[in-house]
């Protein structure tokens, strides 16, 4: 189930775009991909980074945004 909380990462994420590490280049991803309109949890966002055959780093660097969006909240 999809709950505002879990929906507001994405939201988080795409604010994230203009930090220098793995998550600001993540957010940056997700915020030029038209396709990510669509995204709503992390559980989205990694799906669509397997589909798309991302690096681990993406994948690493989901994780790290998850951790601190969900200290943050």
């Amino acid at each position: 189930m999809v709950t505002t909380e879990t929906a507001g990462f994405i939201d988080w994420l795409r604010e994230q775009h203009t930090r220098s590490d793995m998550v600001g280049e993540l957010a940056r991803s997700v915020r030029g991909d038209p396709r990510s309109a669509a995204l709503r949890t992390p559980l989205d966002l990694s799906k669509r980074l397997n589909q798309d055959e991302a690096s681990w780093e993406y994948h690493d660097a989901l994780e790290q945004a998850e951790g601190e969006w969900a200290a943050a909240h």
